[in-house]
């Protein structure tokens, strides 16, 4: 079980402190060790066995169990039972489930200590090592051998040397403030602050796919102080990572390293700040000069202890009231680094702190460094393409962000389990009525015949002698100890419990677990789950398997689980042409039509080339050629153009790509003797080559010899590491399609190889950009409309630039990285170029169409809004010279091209440069360099300096990336919609990414209208849901949202009598609710913490409030209606936000939530019929204001027709008219009673239809009347003719896509949370992307929460951030993914692949339900028809208690024997083939809605019990009660010499009796076991063979369902009532086993009656079952008798 997860309001911590080096033990601070068991030694039998015990069957067999054992051996009250046929199978059905308990808990136990006990490093005084009063709290301490080869390393510190040791322990044992060495490839122990490491800057890259399930890398930072904070500058030295004060100028790091320090260097600066360094220090933030700060610290208050803690006090606390104490003025103190830390929290993606480190000098001020996220390493993370770092331990243990996010592993109970619970309490109250009635009807019967039941020992006069002869005077026997009064109702009504408990079969639950496992081992034996790739099976690891034939709604993680996590660059767009080819998307049509597979209008028809033609030249300039291009730029037409070079450098350099050695450097390296100290530190990329100048590793190579690369493009021996798998993907296509390879990066910037020839090395381009005489626009139009530029790619033969000529190194200094932010959704770099290449300053840009194609980014976006947007006001922007026709022209085709490549499902980038003065990029740093030193809104100002060079944008093109999606994704999606499954998609991922994985899985599609639900003022967000509510219940939707289904009068009927009892059930869970509410206040209380206390009443008032709702839910749909109705109204009236309503529509009152398609797609189609009329025109059209005519006006005649809103809401506002065309006067009574298809109960069958319509359905084709007016009759059309030729606004489809930060806005407020699922369960897709792995549990909460009722849901995840979700949620599956086995430890299923998902559900799941629902009832029918003989029999026997059956026999067969056939049948049952159920999705459906355990199909069982119960008995026991019944048949029937009545009278006592009529319960419970079976497993001849290679092997040749029926039911019944008799003869002379010697050969061997019996009655009784089943098959089937039909037909047409 997961550490219990905080509640961050509860706690009054503000704040933490932590010193430097100092470990704190002492709460509020937590150990940082992980528990995940459930029990302990001590614990197991109390925890486990109450476990058990929550299932009601076992306590109700318990309480039998007692009340046998009560009868038996005292006299309370009789019972024929022995207690012991009862608690015997109980204690082996319990010790089996503890045993199993017992093992799984086991593991979990070693999983922790694997994780607890992992060895880790910190830093460490020696002395402490040594001193064994130091060593409580770590034991058996050791120095790690790994580094400085297990020896301490001597750091000076003020003048002293201190030895410092690399001190190895369990990772439990790390404190908060401990010094923590992590190294390349491990698992960050805790969340750590960063303090140094081995790359340039102190920074480290780590992969946090255990948190937020991305494997990208991401980087982070040692935190920094600002230059000129309140200090000059050159009292800080600008090399040391904290720019803090050295300690010995001859240990500076070299100037040379460019700030890369050695494992040593960063010993020594860390400890020099630390306690470890001065164990006396006092912390940084109790310096005087910081006192104008408010810092609240008392002035020497070491002394200041009072009472008890003056003479026990407390060393530790008495230490850090020192370190915290204001020293005393004029003396001289030592300050140490402290961390001031925000409270232990659950937000992953934010944190904030700071370190205040010592003064400079006595009497300087501490300097605060603020931290943030960017300064922390989160628990679970790995290190990567780091060798070492140092951090400083803030959070452990529970208090870790991590576990924060985990939720305690629930105990599932299965919806098969809680039923049959239920179940368990009716079967209970109908035995009490039962027992009841009989223990009422025993004390009348008795009293009446009282006189008669002297044989029975009852009399009125106890000293009454025996009656007819006098035993006294025969044999001296005394008088018999008469009873004077029968027993009373108490006492019979105990009785008749332990006569009737078999009413609850105690097999069942066994059963159930056999059953169970089965179906456990078939998931994992299942070929079609089976990845080959990866060698990895499906795996069961809960015994939930029938859940998964309900599910209703899948709440499914995108990285690594819809997708491979895998990026590949597909195409890209400059220069107006497209280069890459389509991408072949195989997602199935939901309706099936071929037409429409595709749309021809909707793709933009241009000539597609290779990606590789991009490097294309034009070879031969011919004439034309040459005249078309200026003077100043002849000679350029064999280069590439100026986007295509500068898209290609775009992609090489505007990135944070690292390149990570495949060989890892041993630490042992890093820390050597004093000697190798000053050493320079290793390159970081090494690969065996020369160098050149700029220290970066390449290997000269031939002119025409091809550079050594990897698979992903990196340099022979490396691979690229990217924050972003876009940027990888980018940065290895660079590289492999286009020969512009990233090397590597260092202090002097980004080094890259490029093959191609560049136009920057002409003089006069490079003169005419720094002068501002000539700009990109201008050069790129120039160079673009070329007639060689405009042909070279449609060529056939394409020689590219780089043919033959050797790649060149080219380094470009990086000045300032501007990173990317959710606000800008750009990422851009400041470089110069090469001075080969004229040293020209430029921004090299990329970012998100949205964000790049923008007025304020790019200047020409203002003309192409001017086309394709028709929301844009003011006036309309025209071309005003060639290159801004140019420019349009390329702006156009982009446009158009990031609509198709939107519907393809790419993840498109668009990408810029701007060319910049020297004079404008200084003075641009200055503000740079400004904002990055910055303490306070860092974040903000640095946004804000991004936008301000982010303007005046020339886009070279756009990059369109596939997430490749697993196989089969889109196909399991659309079978799983047609199944009647919702799918949620829940990321972490950012908007844009999970909607182009919503087009590419078809989650989304492109005429799909999107509601963003995007982070901002909560009044925005409230009012966006709000708006899309109110539209849903304008439509129709939502009708219980409706004012006449909220303001409906219920009148009385058959359901309002039904309401009657639910009413009564909601009346006593509020009264057990308020019960318990008064328990945990008044006494639970005492004894819960006050943790344990809020969590247990945050439980309770959510049932309260989940109680309240489902007593009237239309009180809460109001209060959801009312105050969206509020939220619109205020946001109408609030004169700031008008202007953000469209009033274009009169007619739309609610035009802010439009229905048109996302605009990406809207801009694409204008774009797409601008370029057509500009081509077409050739010239000809030059009125630009016609241009734009033409564009918008057929974007709007496309978009929809004419819609009235307001008068088709009107219409909504009052009950549907509507009328059908389905007679229900047609209904018989039997289908109203007894039909389980809810279509056949309402009437609406074929038979059922208008004697009209059915006319209208006999013509012929020909002689139909159109399809439309058969529609109008069917009633699929409105009411209103005319109304349907305008747009049907239902029609629309409409996704939700909601980010996780806008959750915040809504989530907590009931009523804000219920407004919110009521519009995501109206939509067809619904993604929710960043989003923390707790808010995705919260939202599968949500739906489990507001739907009624509780719909199964199922999450599916394959990273650390999922487990919550998968742990809330009913079944929890986990991918064996790229990211960790924590999903799949915390999962319920592991599959290997989404697309395993479809047979899990589709097949196991169905099948696993159908076959446990039929074992259920079957159990309970088998008991209840045992039960019922027995009440028949009691009024035979003057209601005595006395059973017609040998409890031994009913016992061990009951418990094995009649259970077998059951079982097999639930095993083994296929009602429909697997190969149809995958065809036939929607068959799914039948399970969803309970068809096989429903309660008219339970009904039916019912009556078929009573049916079977009088059959079997009423037909057997008058043949045994006389004459021939009651005689052997050799000698009492055919040798019945010298008697003149038939028979001997053999075989006439009650055990015989019983035991015959319970031969024939056993044989028809067979006989219907067989029956109720749909697949017969014949078996293959010859099934044991020892022959190789004769088939499969005997297992899966054997006849399993003759198995079942023949040798372990009726023939081991057979033997055991032999072995039972050969027990009773051979055995003991006493007890029950005696009673039964010769029984069974009186049943078996001498009584032909017996056979006969057992062949009549048995098919008597199975022809009632045949006869209903036929007549209900026919006149009212199921959804799967059909379908068995369906299938049935087709497998004999094959």
């Amino acid at each position: 079980m997961a550490p219990k997860r905080r509640n961050p309001g509860t706690g009054a911590e503000e704040q933490r402190i932590i010193d430097v080096g100092h470990p704190e033990c002492h709460p509020p601070f937590a150990d940082n060790s992980i528990k995940t068991s459930r029990f302990t030694l001590l614990s197991f039998f109390p925890l486990a066995i109450r476990d058990q015990f929550r299932r009601n069957g076992n306590v109700y067999f318990l309480v039998i169990g007692v009340l046998m054992f009560l009868g038996t051996y005292t006299s309370l009250f009789y019972t024929s039972v022995s207690p012991w046929t009862t608690l015997g199978p109980l204690a082996l059905v319990v010790s089996v489930s503890l045993m199993q308990e017992a093992y799984t808990d086991l593991k979990r136990h070693r999983s922790d200590n694997t994780t607890n006990y992992h060895p880790c490093v910190v830093l460490q005084r020696s002395e402490k090592l040594n001193d064994e009063t130091e060593r409580g709290r770590r034991k058996k301490t050791k120095r790690d051998p790994r580094l400085n080869d297990g020896r301490d390393l001597k750091v000076r510190v003020a003048g002293n040397e201190v030895p410092i040791a690399f001190e190895s322990v369990f990772r439990k044992n790390i404190r908060s403030g401990d010094l923590v060495i992590v190294r390349n490839r491990e698992m960050i122990p805790a969340d750590l602050i960063l303090l140094a490491s081995a790359n340039e800057g102190g920074n480290a890259y780590i992969e946090t796919s255990s948190i937020d399930g991305e494997t990208n890398l991401k980087l982070r930072n040692s935190p920094h102080i600002p230059v000129n904070y309140g200090e000059p500058a050159s009292d800080y030295s600008n090399s040391s990572l904290f720019n803090g004060r050295p300690v010995d100028e001859n240990e500076q790091i070299d100037s040379e390293s460019h700030g890369v320090e050695s494992l040593k260097q960063a010993v020594q600066r860390v400890v020099n700040m630390s306690l470890l360094g001065h164990p006396d220090g006092v912390s940084a933030l109790a310096n005087p000069a910081n006192a104008d700060e408010g810092q609240i610290f008392e002035r020497n208050a070491s002394n200041k202890r009072k009472g008890l803690r003056f003479l026990f006090g407390n060393a530790a606390q008495d230490e850090a009231t020192r370190r915290r104490s204001i020293p005393n003025l004029g003396g001289s103190t030592t300050y140490i680094a402290t961390l001031t830390s925000e409270p232990p929290n659950t937000h992953v993606n934010n944190y904030s702190g700071k370190l205040t480190f010592p003064p400079n000098s006595d009497g300087a001020r501490s300097v605060h460094a603020p931290l943030n996220v960017e300064n922390i390493l989160l628990r679970g993370a790995v290190l990567r393409n780091t060798e070492w770092v140092i951090g400083l331990a803030c959070f452990t243990g529970a208090d870790t962000k991590l576990v924060m996010n985990s939720v305690a592993t629930p105990s599932k109970f299965s919806q098969m389990d809680v039923l049959i619970n239920r179940t368990v309490f009716l079967v209970v109250f109908i035995m009490i009525l039962c027992v009841c009635s009989l223990g009422a009807i025993a004390v009348y019967v008795n009293q009446k015949s009282f006189h008669q039941l002297w044989y029975a020992g009852y009399t009125t006069d106890p000293s009454e002698p025996w009656p007819y002869f006098n035993l006294v005077e025969s044999s001296g026997i005394g008088k018999p100890e008469w009873d004077t009064e029968t027993h009373n109702f108490v006492q019979n009504t105990f009785m008749f419990i332990t006569l009737l408990s078999n009413f609850v079969p105690l097999s069942l639950y066994v059963s159930v677990e056999m059953i169970t496992i089965m179906m456990m081992m078939y998931v994992g034996w299942d070929i079609h789950m089976y990845h080959k790739e990866s060698d990895t099976p499906a795996v069961a690891r809960s015994s939930i398997v029938t859940d998964l034939g309900l599910v209703k709604y899948i709440f499914s993680d995108k990285t690594g689980t819809l997708t491979c996590n895998i990026m590949k660059f597909k195409r890209c767009s400059v220069d107006g042409h497209i280069f890459g080819m389509p991408v072949a998307k195989a997602a199935p049509q939901l309706d099936g039509n071929p037409k429409h597979q595709g749309n021809d209008e909707d793709k933009f028809s241009d000539t597609v080339h290779p990606l590789k033609h991009l490097l294309a030249y034009s070879g031969t300039s011919s004439s034309s050629c040459e005249s078309s291009i200026p003077r100043a730029l002849a000679g350029l037409e064999d280069k590439l153009t100026f986007n295509a070079e500068m898209f290609l450098r775009v992609m090489s350099i505007c990135h944070t790509v690292v390149v990570e050695k495949d060989h890892v450097v041993p630490l042992s390296e890093q820390v050597d003797e004093s000697n190798k100290m000053g050493a320079k530190p290793r390159a970081r990329l090494e690969t065996g080559g020369s160098k050149d100048s700029s220290g970066i590793p390449w290997k000269p190579k031939k002119q025409n010899e091809k550079k050594k690369k990897e698979k992903d493009g990196a340099p022979s021996g490396c691979a690229y590491q990217a924050e972003s798998p876009d940027e990888g993907a980018l940065v290895s296509a660079a590289s492999t399609q286009y020969g512009f390879q990233f090397l590597g990066r260092n202090s002097s910037g980004v080094q890259i190889s490029c093959p191609c020839p560049s136009l920057l090395e002409d003089k006069e381009i490079v003169k005419g950009l720094k002068d501002g005489s000539m700009s990109a626009k201008v050069l790129a139009a120039k160079i673009a409309s070329s007639e060689g530029a405009a042909l070279k790619y449609s060529r056939s033969e394409v020689k590219t630039v780089d043919d033959g000529v050797a790649p060149r190194i080219e380094t470009w200094p990086i000045l300032a990285i501007n990173k990317f932010d959710s606000d800008r959704k750009r990422m851009s770099v400041l470089v110069r170029s090469p001075p080969e290449l004229g040293s020209i300053p430029m921004l090299l840009c990329k970012g998100a169409d949205s964000s790049m194609l923008i007025e304020e980014v790019c200047g020409g976006t203002r003309m192409l809004d001017s086309i394709v947007d028709k929301n844009v006001k003011g006036p309309k922007v025209k071309p005003k010279s060639e290159a801004d026709d140019s420019e349009l022209d390329s702006l156009l085709g982009l446009q158009a091209h990031l609509g198709e490549f939107a519907s393809e499902g790419l993840r498109t980038l668009v990408l810029g440069v701007r060319i910049l003065s020297d004079e404008r990029a200084e003075k641009w740093l200055a503000k740079y360099k400004k904002a990055s030193t910055s303490i306070e809104n860092r974040d903000k100002e640095l946004t804000a300096v991004a936008g301000e060079i982010e303007q005046e944008l020339h886009i070279v093109g756009a990059t369109a990336i596939e997430d490749k999606l697993q196989d089969g994704v889109p196909e399991t999606i659309s079978n799983l919609e047609k199944a009647g499954i919702k799918l949620w998609v829940l990321t972490g991922d950012k908007r844009e990414t999970a909607i182009e994985i919503g087009y590419s899985t078809k989650v989304l599609t492109s005429k799909m209208h999107l509601t963003e639900v995007v982070d901002g003022p909560p009044e925005n967000v409230k009012v966006l849901v709000a708006m899309e509510l109110m539209r849903h219940i304008k439509i129709g939707n939502l009708p219980d949202y409706q004012l006449f289904a909220l303001d409906e009068k219920k009148g009385f009927s058959f359901k309002s009598m039904l309401d009657c009892l639910t009413q009564l059930g909601d009346l006593r869970r509020k009264m057990w609710l308020a019960w318990r509410l008064i328990y945990l206040t008044g006494v639970k209380r005492l004894v819960l913490s006050k943790a344990s206390f809020v969590d247990h009443m945050e439980d309770l008032s959510e049932e309260i409030e989940a109680a309240k709702r489902k007593a009237d839910p239309r009180v809460q749909r109001r209060k959801v209606r009312e105050l969206a109705q509020s939220i619109i109204k205020n946001f109408l009236n609030d004169s700031k936000r008008s202007h953000l309503i469209d009033t274009s529509d009169q007619n739309d009152d609610l035009s802010i939530v439009s229905d048109d398609p996302p605009a990406v797609f809207e801009r694409a189609k204008s774009a797409r019929e601008t370029l057509k009329i500009r081509r077409d025109s050739k010239g000809k059209v030059t009125d630009f204001s016609r241009v734009q005519k033409l564009a918008l006006t057929k974007l709007s005649t496309s978009n929809r027709d004419g819609f009235n809103e307001e008068s088709f809401s009107m219409q909504s506002y009052r009950p549907s008219q509507e009328t059908t065309n389905f007679d229900k006067r047609k209904r018989t009574l039997f289908e109203k009673l007894f039909a389980v298809d809810k279509d056949v109960r309402h009437g609406k069958l074929t038979k059922h239809l208008r004697n009209e319509y059915k006319d209208a359905l006999s013509l012929d084709e020909e002689e139909q009347t159109g399809k439309r007016e058969i529609e109008s009759m069917v009633g699929t059309l409105s009411l209103h003719p005319k109304k349907n030729s305008h747009f049907d606004v239902s029609s629309v489809k409409r996704g939700l896509v909601v980010e996780g930060a806008a959750l915040k806005h809504l989530l907590g407020d009931p009523i804000l949370e219920e407004m919110l699922f009521a519009v995501a369960s109206c939509s067809d897709s619904v993604i929710a992307c960043r989003v923390s792995p707790i808010q995705k549990a919260l939202l599968l909460k949500m739906v489990r929460k507001y739907v009624s009722p509780t719909p199964t849901t199922l999450a599916i995840g394959d990273g650390a951030n999922d487990v919550g979700m998968i742990q809330e949620a009913h079944i929890g599956v986990g991918i064996s993914g790229l990211e960790g086995q924590q999903a799949v430890n915390s999962s319920d299923f592991a599959i290997a692949q989404f697309r395993f998902l479809e047979p899990l559900l589709l097949i196991h799941g169905r099948w696993n339900f159908m076959r446990m629902s039929k074992a259920v009832l079957f159990f309970f029918y088998k008991n209840a028809a045992l039960v019922g003989i027995l009440m028949i029999f009691s009024g035979k026997c003057l209601y005595s208690g006395t059973t017609v059956f040998d409890p031994w026999v009913t016992s061990v067969f009951n418990f094995v024997g009649g259970t077998i056939p059951i079982i097999f049948m639930a095993i083994f049952d296929r009602d429909l083939p697997r190969d149809y159920v995958l065809r036939n999705p929607e068959v799914y459906t039948s399970s969803q809605s309970n068809e096989f355990i429903s309660l008219r199909m339970t009904l039916r069982w019912v009556a078929l019990t009573v049916i079977h119960t009088f059959t079997i008995y009423y037909l057997t026991a008058p043949i045994l009660q006389l004459g021939g019944g009651v005689s052997s048949a050799f000698l009492g029937l055919m040798e019945n010499w010298g008697r003149d009545v038939p028979g001997d009278g053999e075989g006439g006592d009650l055990q015989v009796f019983g035991t015959t009529i319970y031969s024939q319960l056993i044989y028809v419970v067979t006989f219907k076991a067989l029956l109720e079976t749909r697949s017969l497993l014949w078996g293959e001849f010859p099934t044991f063979t020892c022959k190789r290679g004769k088939g499969e092997g005997w297992m899966s040749r054997a006849a399993y369902t003759w198995i079942g029926m023949s040798w372990f039911s009726i023939l081991f019944y057979i033997w055991f009532l032999y072995m039972y008799g050969f027990i009773g003869r051979k055995g003991p002379q006493v007890g029950t086993f005696f009673n039964f010697a010769y029984a069974s050969i009186h049943v078996l061997n001498t009584r032909s009656m017996t056979w006969m019996v057992s062949i009549l009655i048995p098919a008597i009784a199975i022809a009632f079952d045949v006869a209903g089943k036929v007549y209900g098959n026919m006149f009212y089937p199921t959804q799967t008798q059909i379908h068995m039909e369906i299938a049935a037909e087709l497998n004999g047409q094959k």
